[in-house]
């Protein structure tokens, strides 16, 4: 789980309106089609996530629902000095604003009076979607060389010690001089 950094606690909390029922918001990016896994994702997100904030320690909560790539991640921090069923009803506002906010946005950060809320889309796994078949074909050719390579050793190897014991019963033999 990541925490928010002190410092940086003070900076969202003095960029915070000092209005009760203002809220600022910035939309990042990425979108979602409606009616689709990932919204039915982040709804799970919004149902679970005020809850684990108000009972955190540090009313402060990450979570992230589902499998990539329909998965949203959002992480939730209340100010010190809230109660938790205050921070619970800020959190599960600050989706609300987010949702009206940013109509489909997958990446949106809420500063909410009590609360801020931080919703972003997991990233793709390294490399997952870039990886070409010229890409896995190089791969598969050097992991065949090297496959190659060892299996030459070896047949080397078994030829050095034939030619070992061969030299050996051949210098073992009687000469007829003796």
């Amino acid at each position: 789980m990541h925490h928010l950094h002190p410092l940086l606690f003070l900076v969202l909390l003095a960029a915070s309106p000092p209005v009760a029922t203002a809220a600022t918001f910035d939309c990042v990016g990425g979108v979602y089609k409606a009616n689709n896994t990932y919204e039915a994702n982040l709804r799970r997100l919004a149902a679970v996530l005020p809850a684990e904030t108000a009972a955190s320690k540090g009313l402060h909560a990450s979570r992230g629902v589902g499998y990539w790539p329909n998965r949203p991640r959002a992480s939730s921090q209340c100010y010190w000095g809230v109660s938790s069923s205050s921070c619970a009803a800020c959190v599960a506002g600050a989706f609300r604003e987010a949702e009206r906010a940013c109509p489909y946005g997958k990446k949106a950060v809420i500063f909410a009076r009590n609360c801020t809320l931080s919703l972003a889309d997991f990233p793709r796994p390294l490399g997952f979607g870039t990886i070409s078949w010229f890409d896995l074909l190089g791969a598969g050719l050097v992991f065949q060389a090297i496959g190659f390579a060892w299996l030459f050793f070896l047949l080397l190897q078994e030829w050095r010690d034939k030619r070992r014991a061969s030299m050996m019963r051949y210098s073992s033999l009687p000469s007829g001089d003796q």
